[in-house]
């Protein structure tokens, strides 16, 4: 009896022991660590001045993605957090240079303090951290900010003070460029020095102290950045071995072309103007994009665009000129080593199907202002030539897929972007069946207002040209129409609408976008550097707008198209753009679009005889 109950006894105990190991194995199975994956890993190459950091205190850094196996904490998120707050001088600031996205879709960025002291993988969130301000736990930074030079500082000889040591980049600004190291190796304080750029250090580095960046004739090789209160004005410790001014002429100016990402003067160009007694040094020169300093930019360089800090900058200085004088004109390095280094041409689907060369309305010739990115299109044109999807890397990348365009034309937001068009007015007096033509702002001011100027404000000669360049675009011929209708003139072009356009002139917002199978289609598999890309969108447009409409909305495209992309909007794109979209733009609103005054009609008043111009006029209102 004992005997069976003992073999029964140690049955039990057997069966119980491998249920329970077979329940501790599956639930160590089941509680198994599941880690992630890297899914691509790829160089940052952006502009270095793009790629600065502070950390934001939310996150800390690791040897690896913090979700991937093995990966151990560098410094913790409060460590970080106590590094931004510091105000050292340098050990605050990260560069970043790499970019991880994982198989969960999270983004990382590898980064490096300025010091080297710290070195690591940090979260950067659920999108692609290229070109926004704050990444997960890190924000991105300017750290050092250059300014507009005086023309009392110019115009003054400086000179070494204690220390002849400059820099590349103001010390601690950026990662791994310091001390000019040419500096280091004589006595220059006996040397003449000009100033041609001026900046501040940022976030309290250093109390903000101011920078100069100095050129010495004598010894080009010391030129570079200084703390300017490490130099010092009027006479040196002993005579200058070469003067670094130049003699400006009563009806010269001294234009210096600097390189907006280094600071540097890049050349210097005396400019004379024989007719200096009846025009001003500031209309000689012209504007950031047009007159004799964008004229003389050196080979390799580039205008920035008007939008862009630099190019405010270019246009205020050049306003304030004077003979005698020097101002800095600000230059971007142009490269050869980006496949959008060669302008790329358009191509669009629209109506249903049809296709044309060029864009609607041309935006591009016009810089239309845009959206999402709330810019002009040429700025952000401009951004691809740095689109590092697009880079050569140094030659080592000779072609490109058809995602790596797609992904460049994302990163500047012209993947899919939207602007405010104008309707063809004779087209036909139902709306549904107007037709957008031209493109309607390049202000980013896209009511009515900003466009044709108010009752009050419009000139005869503006309005003239406005309704010339609306009918011309419109196929109608006005040179014999706009002086019948000079009653109307001085009441401006929205008095005019009132009384031949039924009291509306109507707009739509153009949607154009593009992915990588219409890129694939248009360039092929393998896109060699050197070639033009096509890039070809798919144009779609919203219902017709009218005027108050676009007002109410303002910049805000994107709301707008979404608000009048319904079934009128769908049952409309037949009607939508009309073939004179894509051939009459680009010269139809110059005028108007470009400097926001248009040209004084010429026309004849003998041209009011014309019943043929007339006739034509009504026949396109009544849609004959």
């Amino acid at each position: 009896m004992n005997n069976k109950f003992s073999k029964a006894a140690l049955l039990s105990a057997a069966l119980f022991g491998l249920g329970f190991a077979a329940v501790s194995a599956n639930s160590n199975t089941a509680s198994a660590k599941s880690y992630a994956k890297v899914k691509s890993n790829r160089a940052y190459t952006t502009n270095y001045t793009e790629r600065n950091y502070l950390p934001s205190g939310s996150t800390a850094l690791y040897t690896k993605a913090g979700t991937l196996k093995g990966a151990r904490k560098v410094a913790s998120a409060s460590t970080l957090n106590a590094l931004a707050n510091k105000s050292d001088k340098g050990q605050s600031y990260f560069r970043a240079y790499r970019i991880a996205k994982t198989n969960r879709g999270s983004y990382y960025l590898k980064v490096a303090s300025f010091d080297k002291t710290y070195r690591g993988w940090i979260y950067a969130g659920k999108s692609n951290p290229s070109g926004k301000t704050s990444v997960g736990g890190m924000k991105k930074v300017s750290t050092f900010n250059q300014g507009n030079l005086t023309t009392d500082i110019s115009n003054t000889t400086y000179y070494f003070g204690a220390s002849s040591t400059t820099y590349k980049q103001p010390d601690w600004t950026q990662y791994k460029i310091g001390r000019n190291m040419d500096s280091l190796s004589g006595d220059y304080t006996k040397d003449a020095l000009r100033v041609t750029g001026v900046g501040t250090k940022t976030n309290g580095r250093d109390n903000n102290a101011t920078y100069y960046f100095v050129e010495d004739s004598a010894h080009p090789t010391v030129n570079g950045w200084i703390k300017a209160s490490d130099l010092k004005s009027g006479s040196g410790t002993g005579t200058s071995s070469s003067s670094s001014s130049t003699n400006i002429g009563a009806n010269q100016v001294l234009v210096n072309y600097v390189d907006a990402s280094t600071g540097n003067s890049v050349t210097t160009k005396l400019l004379t103007n024989n007719n200096s007694s009846t025009q001003t040094a500031a209309s000689y020169l012209g504007t950031n994009l047009s007159g004799q300093a964008y004229s003389n930019i050196p080979t390799g360089y580039s205008a920035p665009g008007d939008s862009t800090q630099y190019g405010t900058s270019n246009t205020s200085a050049l306003a304030a000129a004077s003979y005698g004088k020097q101002v800095n004109y600000y230059v971007i390095a142009t490269s050869s080593d980006n496949l959008f280094s060669t302008t790329p041409t358009y191509k669009t689907t629209y109506n249903g199907g049809q296709t044309a060369t060029g864009l609607p309305g041309d935006p591009v010739g016009k810089n239309a202002f845009v959206s999402p990115a709330a810019a002009q299109i040429n700025t952000l044109i401009s951004k691809l030539a740095t689109s590092t999807y697009t880079s050569g890397n140094g030659g080592q990348t000779t072609t490109f897929t058809p995602g790596d365009i797609e992904n460049a034309l994302d990163g500047a937001n012209l993947k899919t972007f939207y602007y405010l068009a104008y309707c063809d007015p004779t087209s036909n007096l139902l709306e549904g069946s107007k037709q957008a033509i031209l493109t309607a702002s390049s202000t980013g001011t896209p009511s009515v207002s900003g466009l044709f100027g108010t009752s009050s404000s419009a000139s005869a000669s503006d309005t003239s040209s406005q309704l010339s360049a609306l009918l011309g675009a419109s196929g109608i011929d006005s040179s014999g129409i706009l002086s019948g209708i000079g009653n109307l003139i001085s009441n401006g072009l929205d008095g005019i609408a009132n009384s031949l356009f039924g009291g509306r002139i109507c707009y739509r917002v153009v949607q154009l976008t593009t992915d990588a199978t219409q890129i694939k289609t248009a360039n092929g598999d393998s896109i060699k550097m050197g070639s033009q890309v096509t890039i070809p969108y798919t144009a779609k447009a919203s219902s017709v707008i009218g005027g108050s409409t676009a007002t109410t909305y303002g910049n805000n495209l994107v709301s707008e198209f979404n608000a009048y992309n319904h079934a009128d909007a769908d049952s409309q794109q037949q009607y939508a753009f009309n073939s004179k979209t894509f051939t009459s733009s680009s010269s139809a609103l110059s005028g108007l679009l470009t400097n926001g005054t248009g040209t004084t009609s010429t026309t004849s008043s003998s041209a009011l005889n014309s019943d043929s111009s007339l006739n034509a006029l009504f026949s396109g209102l009544l849609g004959g």
